[in-house]
């Protein structure tokens, strides 16, 4: 079950990583870094879309 804290701990972990490739690309890093990064954000991508599909899907539980 994914709570809050999880969505954003991986948001934040997703825009870490792409600045950090912004970064390498800008500066004309090695390519197999780049493609390592680059791997990494896409992991991350998928990580975060399950993460949000556990959300979604979560059966509403009602006060009381």
């Amino acid at each position: 079950m994914t709570d809050e804290r999880t969505l954003d701990r991986l948001i934040a972990h997703l825009r870490a990583h792409v600045a950090e490739l912004r970064r390498l690309k800008q500066e004309g890093a090695d390519g197999a870094e780049v493609e390592e990064r680059e791997r990494l954000v896409v992991r991350l991508q998928e990580h975060l879309a399950y993460a949000v599909r556990d959300v979604v899907t979560m059966p509403r539980t009602s006060p009381g």
